[in-house]
This record gives structure tokens, C-alpha cells and sequence, in this order.
């Protein structure tokens, strides 16, 4: 997706550690006007893989293991309903209307998956049959942008953070007085060091959906009870089925959680004249925090089947 309302940048920031390219008066075409269009691009590749064993034992116990590994790379994974809401979210760097091959957003990086099953029959007509499944995996992508559009490109959303070492965040001008500027700045710091790719990158650009959250995982387990009786010389069942979905949690609160962002975009910033001003809010000290939505809840369902 790209504005054909920009050419390409022209101008720099004026910082003696971010000298990111930027859009001064001169690089809009005549018209001034943003104009979103969606073209198509050869950059792109997904690679996928996956093992698994599995094995059925002597007294009718089943148990499976498997590893999946993907590495999809795109130039854009926006879902948006208009092209300037895609544009505004695909995270940038320097020409803006330039593709960038960055990783997908879908799709769980590494995933483990393991199922296992006994039935115990006790008639012909009778059994009960236990199953548990689990998942392991890894693969909720993001990017650090800043709140604030930095490099004047009329997004507020897109553009890619600078990751500053410790002596450049002295450099750095934030917002309010003496005080409060030395809170940000020291807050700025003590979040960088928590964040483990943060505070591997200071130094460089924060890459474009570079950031993979926590690993997550779920336990999910069936219990099948088949009653069964003839009807004439067949055999009519009825199976009442009971599961309990992400099990750990019914367990345990903090089992089987996800963990989400608290705030992608955790530098704001506001640019005069080419000179940034930045603002770091002091009370966000971590990056993820509990998904309290369905998925990190256990949920329970009971089912009920006629089989003739």
C-alpha cells in the first residue's frame, strides 16, 4: 500500500543519534493530496515444516507428539476495510511507499502439539474413552512504532522506533519540567532493560514485526461415555461427552494465560522543525501483561449424541 501523495523523503531529523530520512514541504507531489493505492509486489515466501510421531500401543493406548516450524515473510498483513487505515498501520522506515519483505503476522512461528487417548470398553455395548491434547507455541507478532508521527509522512501509527543506548537517552528532550523530564528518561531506561529485544537492538531501528510475544500453551482434555443398548438385533447408543478446554486454568488462575502488548507504541513523539520531543509515560514498566480474553480462559462444554 502506498501514498502516492508523497515522493520519496528528502529530508533528515535532526538528532545526533536518529538521523532517520524525513518528509519536508518539498517532498508532496503538486497536489498535496493523499492518495492511497494498493499494487502488487514479487516479494514474499513462506516456508513450512513439520514432524511428528505417533504411536498406537499394545493395550490400545494412543499417544502423538509433533513440531511445526514456519517463517512466512510478506510486504504487508494489515487486515483494513480502507487503504488509508492499512497505510497508517504498516509499519515504516524511510520511504514509506517502498515494500519491505518483513515477517507475517499469521501463523505460530514454532508450535508443538501432543494428543494422547485410551478407551476402556466394558461390553459390547459400554466404554468410556479419555482424551487430552496440548499445544505449545510460539508466534504473536508486533512492532514498536511511535504515538506520533516522526518522520512527516501524515501517520501517527507507522513509523519504527529508534532503540536509544543509555547515554543517548540523555540526549533525548521529553516533554515538561527538569523533573518530569528525568522521570521519563529514567523510566525510558528501566523499560528498555526489561524488554529482552529491546534491549538487545538499542543502538538500531526497531525492525518491522520483529517482536514475538511469549510463548503460550493450553491442556484440553474429553471424557466420552457411551452407553449403549439394541434395539432389535442393533446396537443404539448414547454418548455424553464432557470437555474442558485449557484445563491448567481451571486448575490454576495463571496457567494457560497468553500474554499481550501493553503498549506497542510506548514512545510518543512530536517533531518541530526537524527536531524531535519525545514522552515516555514512568508508570509502563513492562510489556506484556495477561490476555484476559477467551482464549486464556477455561471453558467447559457437555454434549450429547443418539447413534443409530
Amino acid at each position: 500500500v502506498r501514498n502516492y501523495g508523497l515522493k520519496p523523503p528528502t529530508s533528515t531529523l535532526n538528532t545526533t543519534f536518529d538521523t532517520r530520512p524525513i518528509y519536508g514541504p518539498d517532498d508532496r507531489n503538486a497536489a498535496g493530496n493523499n492518495a492511497y493505492v494498493f499494487t502488487n509486489t514479487d516479494i514474499g515466501y513462506s516456508f513450512n515444516t513439520s514432524i511428528q510421531v505417533q504411536r498406537t500401543w499394545s493395550n490400545g493406548f494412543y499417544t502423538s507428539i509433533g513440531y511445526n516450524f514456519l517463517d512466512a515473510r510478506d510486504a504487508s498483513s494489515i487486515e483494513a476495510e480502507i487503504s488509508s487505515d492499512a497505510y497508517d498501520r504498516n509499519p515504516a522506515f524511510g520511504n514509506v511507499n517502498q515494500a519491505v519483505l518483513a515477517p507475517s503476522l499469521y501463523g505460530n512461528r514454532h508450535r508443538i502439539v501432543g494428543s494422547a487417548f485410551k478407551k476402556f470398553e466394558y461390553s459390547a455395548t459400554s466404554a468410556t474413552t479419555v482424551s487430552l491434547f496440548f499445544q505449545y507455541a510460539q508466534g504473536g507478532r508486533f512492532s514498536y512504532t511511535y504515538s506520533g508521527d516522526i518522520n512527516g509522512d501524515a501517520s501517527g501509527l507507522n513509523d519504527l522506533i529508534y532503540i536509544p543506548t543509555a547515554g543517548e537517552i540523555g540526549q533525548m528532550a521529553f516533554t515538561g519540567t527538569e523533573a518530569e523530564q528525568q522521570a521519563q528518561a529514567n523510566a525510558l531506561e528501566a523499560y528498555i532493560q526489561q524488554d529482552d529485544y529491546l534491549s538487545a537492538n538499542r543502538g538500531d531501528y526497531a525492525e518491522k514485526y520483529a517482536v514475538l510475544s511469549p510463548w503460550y500453551n493450553n491442556w484440553d482434555i474429553r471424557v466420552l461415555q457411551d452407553v449403549g443398548f439394541y434395539v432389535g438385533d442393533k446396537v443404539h447408543k448414547i454418548q455424553i461427552s464432557l470437555d474442558v478446554l485449557n484445563v491448567g486454568n481451571l486448575i490454576n488462575s495463571n496457567w494457560g494465560d497468553r500474554k499481550l502488548p501493553i503498549n506497542t507504541q510506548p514512545i510518543g513523539v512530536s517533531v518541530d522543525g526537524g527536531t524531535p520531543t519525545y514522552s515516555f509515560d514512568p508508570g509502563l514498566t513492562q510489556t506484556f501483561t495477561n490476555d484476559f480474553g477467551l482464549l486464556s480462559r477455561w471453558q467447559t462444554q457437555l454434549g450429547i449424541r443418539y447413534i443409530f
